[in-house]
């Protein structure tokens, strides 16, 4: 071994403090941050004390009594929470100086989003928005290749059966439907793969099934069809691009999930110690949420042009 990397200190794992307890908190935040090295699951918060209490045992973290107590012991904050909930706290973690790491949407609203975007510009701190996808080899291989492929349309679905049984099919995944909950995913992988979405056409219900039309800046169409009703196994999180020279195709499930989130761990405390820069930052959250607003709003028949 060199004698400068004998001597080199290592990084320590950045604190992460986790705000929630529920099934993908479970599922992915806490085991994905205490398994380091990068990241340190810090400890864990949530309105519902003994989920958080049950979380931070399995993975040997403290349970912290209040979200105050939670932004002390943190450098970081991954939020897994509900859209509803999420506005409120990234702004306080912001204004605490904490890199955060988000949920899709970010916010019911759009106007909630840009709550939480300028929050995050005011403190100057990083941030991250958990598009998962975003985050396999697979699917970064896939978008690269678009970036130099001549596609004059395409098409893209996002087809599952979370809401039919199981952890998901509660609370406002149900209310709100599957436009606002998986929307952000296959929306941001299309508009990434054929250029910024512009206008969108609309028509099915979003507690079903949901079919888009979307034009995009560089002259492209596209179709995406959403449900979270439809009883397959394994779901479809699929997008293929057309055009002169043929087909280009991701079947962005078929990514490592495991490897995936280990993506996701490194890039995390990268953006703590940079203070930013990430692609998926808070503001191709706000991006996400007017796309997902103009889709609601075309339901009823209109041509939406996406705000900016």
């Amino acid at each position: 071994m060199a004698p400068d990397l004998l001597l080199r200190p290592a990084v320590a794992p950045v604190p992460v403090g986790l705000a929630g307890a529920g099934p993908w908190a479970r599922a992915v935040h806490a085991p994905t941050l205490a398994a380091g090295p990068e990241t340190r699951l810090a400890g864990v918060w949530s309105r519902t004390t003994a989920r958080a209490d049950a979380l931070a045992r399995a993975h040997d973290a403290p349970s912290l009594a209040s979200f105050d107590a939670l932004l002390e012991v943190c450098d970081a904050v991954a939020l897994a929470v509900p859209p509803a909930v999420q506005p409120e706290l990234a702004v306080r973690a912001a204004r605490a100086g904490k890199t955060l790491l988000l949920e899709k949407p970010l916010a019911p609203d759009v106007d909630g989003a840009r709550r939480v975007v300028d929050a995050i510009d005011e403190a100057g701190v990083g941030s991250v928005v958990l598009l998962t996808y975003r985050f396999a080899d697979v699917v970064r291989d896939f978008l690269a290749a678009a970036d130099t492929f001549d596609a004059t349309g395409g098409r893209a679905c996002f087809l599952s059966s979370a809401f039919l049984s199981g952890d998901f099919a509660a609370g406002w995944r149900l209310e709100q439907g599957a436009l606002l909950d998986v929307g952000p995913h296959i929306l941001d992988l299309v508009d990434v793969a054929l250029g910024p979405v512009v206008a969108v056409q609309a028509g099915g219900d979003p507690l079903g099934w949901v079919g888009l039309l979307l034009e995009h800046e560089r002259g492209a169409r596209s179709e995406v069809t959403i449900s979270c009703t439809a009883g397959i196994d394994p779901s479809r999180t699929e997008v293929e691009l057309f055009g002169p020279g043929g087909t280009l195709f991701v079947d962005a499930r078929s990514g490592a999930r495991a490897r995936s989130f280990a993506t996701l761990r490194r890039e995390l405390a990268e953006t703590v110690q940079s203070g930013g820069g990430h692609p998926c930052d808070a503001r191709r959250g706000l991006h996400l949420q007017r796309l997902v607003d103009a889709a609601h709003r075309a339901l009823g028949g209109t041509r939406v042009e996406v705000s900016t």
